[in-house]
């Protein structure tokens, strides 16, 4: 029985019973993973990592593979640190990065001498996860107090992880996210200067997001003939009705042939793609620490975005930022005009804007000073250990 056939069975099925063979599956992949993680044998020399990926035992994803989130950070750390199990003395994990049995499989790996490492994304509130938020929060609770070091994304997610976690006991430092400037550059050839093209990058889970981009380039396409959105990773739902809703929407707005759907990418698909925009609209509300931008600033694209979670910090003065309300309970969203008026005032200075993203990018984010910046971490734990 092939995945295609699983899924069209269990899409016949009530959601109790859905429910119950996903929870079954859990219980069998958290069994089989404690009983593996057993096996871990430190390393007494050299630096070792074991990456708590979804799959574990097995490795990350590369770049040829896709991937997203927490993920990404994986992949690019393998790189130059390649995964190791069952011998190891690292054992790194992201917290959203999730797996059935992780606050087991780091107990075991504590046990057996090796130094856990938590990089601390965001964490759940009754806006983003809705119902249930607590209990999430209490499984990352658990993986944070233990871990030996706390790496924060950004200021936005120590201050997060405070609030709604615990603050961290051990020690800690904000290290944001990384981009290979050599791989996301500028490359403007592509690019049309007689058009305005949006990016709404990353995957579209939440249908919020993408209906704000919509209304901003309906705003748009009222004051510019040759105004574009391109749109990538995949929609709230996957569903063909879906599908034909948002296609039938947009053709009534007489916006189809003003939106590309890219769908999902590889890392090695993404330069080109981002390449094909001028701005990337990043519509999330309170966003840790989105990758999304700092990948979009080094191929030298600057960001308007909702003024919230840790965006602010990363884009600094190479973006415009609109003010929105913070808070927990609900997303706030800005209106319409005032996103598209950030547009235009981007737009109006274009080349100091891009220079100055690119800029940005090299300066704070490169991979290079990531991979420096961890090696140190390393080093540091595994000599005082």
């Amino acid at each position: 029985m092939n995945y295609h056939s699983i899924k069209s069975f269990l899409k016949k099925k009530t959601p109790s019973f859905v429910n119950s063979v996903f929870r079954l599956r859990d219980h069998l992949v958290r069994m089989i993973s404690i009983q593996r993680a057993s096996r871990f044998q430190k390393v007494s020399s050299g630096i070792l990592l074991s990456y708590l990926a979804a799959n574990f035992p097995q490795r990350p994803p590369t770049r040829a593979e896709i991937s997203h989130g927490g993920t990404v950070k994986m992949t690019y750390l393998a790189e130059a640190f390649p995964h190791s199990f069952p011998a190891a003395n690292v054992l790194y994990t992201v917290s959203s990065v999730d797996h059935p049995a992780r606050a087991e499989i780091i107990r075991s790996a504590k046990q057996n001498g090796f130094i856990v490492i938590l990089n601390q994304n965001g964490v759940a509130y009754p806006a983003w996860h809705g119902a249930g938020w607590e209990k999430t929060n209490e499984r990352m609770r658990r993986v944070l107090e233990l871990a030996d070091y706390v790496i924060y994304q950004s200021d936005f997610c120590r201050t997060s992880a405070d609030h709604f976690l615990v603050p961290a006991q051990v020690a800690w430092e904000i290290l944001f996210n990384p981009v290979e400037t050599h791989l996301f550059k500028p490359l403007s050839y592509i690019r049309n200067g007689s058009a305005i093209s949006l990016v709404l990058g990353g995957n579209q889970y939440e249908r919020y997001r993408f209906d704000l981009a919509i209304r901003v380039l309906e705003k748009l396409s009222k004051v510019h003939a040759n105004v574009r959105l391109i749109v990538t990773g995949k929609l709230w739902d996957t569903s063909p009705e879906t599908q034909k809703s948002v296609h039938s929407s947009l053709e009534h707005k007489r916006l189809l042939d003003k939106v590309d759907f890219i769908g999902s990418y590889t890392q090695q698909d993404a330069p080109g793609i981002l390449n094909k925009g001028h701005i990337l609209l990043h519509t999330k509300f309170n966003d840790p620490c989105p990758t999304i931008v700092i990948e979009a600033l080094s191929c030298g694209l600057p960001v308007v975005y909702l003024d919230s979670g840790g965006t602010p910090e990363l884009v600094a003065e190479a973006g415009v930022g609109v003010p929105v309300h913070a808070t927990w309970e609900k997303n706030e969203l800005p209106s319409p005009d005032a996103l598209s008026d950030a547009v235009i005032t981007v737009m109006d200075r274009y080349k100091i804007y891009s220079e100055a993203a690119r800029q940005r990018a090299v300066d704070v984010f490169s991979l290079e000073k990531y991979i420096q910046a961890h090696r140190r971490i390393f080093e540091k734990l595994l000599d005082t250990k």
